[in-house]
């Protein structure tokens, strides 16, 4: 039986609890609403998808069309939307830039977030209080507060001189990436998730003689792929969607993210079937991404810790 259990998985409801009818009728509604929840969320994706195929009379007809006129051949879809949004927008040179950022962001958003989070968890001080205070604190400022001089900053590093706006420095890309680095977000999920980790853990491999770089590589790395995971998806969907930044720090149009480019593409003398149908091929690869990595995004996200 709890073999069972371990292998279904824990819930907040067991079997018996079922069994009691308004205990199942709770259950139901609740199963109910979220699924009027999702279909909320994917009825615009969906409506999204039909109007790219679409004829531009189509999508602003009033009332509103779920099939392209003439009604005698219904359907008649314009799948041809789709490929001249993939042959105008050249989407395999711009996603290859948006995962060369993305990878890029991941790097500096989850390697240094860790090592911060591991420190302030594990290495108490006098002065760990005061610097978990100042590094949550940011996470009160908004971005449009500190704009200006993140802008000024990467446009002239201090000390050294170099502005990581230039197209030697990726037009632009590493004005994006290296920001990342400073993400008190991460840092204060990682320390949440460190502060579950039993330091004898750590102090037995200190007297086996490991150092701190070890223990954390190899003992706490390994314990946290669930967190990882999750800030992993969450850095990447974040920089698969950003725009405004990019926009900013970003002149070259060579390196520009897949979401730049399709705000320039949108510009351009294109039809709006043909612009939802590269809107449509942008999430795919968001999508394809969840849907691998759905298990451990489900993991991370209960935050649950060690389990015993």
């Amino acid at each position: 039986m709890a073999n069972k259990e371990a292998t279904e998985g824990r819930s907040l409801l067991s079997n018996s609890d079922l069994k009691h009818p308004w205990v199942r009728f709770i259950y139901w509604l609740v199963f109910v609403s979220l699924v009027l929840g999702v279909l909320t969320a994917f009825i615009p994706l969906l409506w999204g998808v039909m109007n790219a195929l679409k004829a531009p009379r189509d999508i602003f007809a009033f009332p509103p069309r779920i099939l392209p006129q003439p009604v005698s051949n219904p359907l008649k879809w314009e799948w041809g939307n789709y490929a001249e949004a993939w042959q105008k927008v050249n989407f395999p040179k711009y996603f290859l830039n948006t995962i060369i950022l993305a990878l890029g962001v991941w790097f500096f958003n989850i390697f240094p977030s860790a090592l911060a989070g591991y420190a302030i968890s594990k290495f108490r001080s006098r002065l760990s209080r005061a610097m978990a205070f100042l590094f949550f604190m940011t996470l009160m400022v908004p971005f449009e507060a500190i704009m200006i001089p993140l802008y000024l900053t990467v446009k002239d590093l201090p000390f050294l001189g170099i502005n990581l706006l230039q197209d030697r420095w990726g037009g632009g890309m590493m004005a994006v990436i290296l920001p990342a680095g400073a993400n008190a977000f991460n840092i204060f999920v990682f320390k949440g998730f460190f502060d579950d980790i039993p330091r004898d853990l750590m102090e037995a491999a200190r007297i086996d003689g490991a150092g701190e770089w070890k223990i954390f590589l190899v003992i706490v790395v390994p314990l946290s792929r669930s967190i990882i995971a999750v800030l992993s998806i969450f850095s990447i969907m974040g920089t698969w969607n950003d725009f405004f930044w990019p926009m900013i720090v970003m002149h070259n149009e060579k390196f520009h993210p897949i979401m730049l480019k399709l705000y320039n593409f949108s510009l351009s003398p294109v039809s709006e079937s043909v612009v939802l149908a590269s809107l449509i091929l942008a999430t795919i690869p968001p999508i394809i991404l969840f849907l691998i990595f759905q298990r451990q995004i489900m993991r991370g996200i209960a935050l649950s810790g060690l389990k015993y």
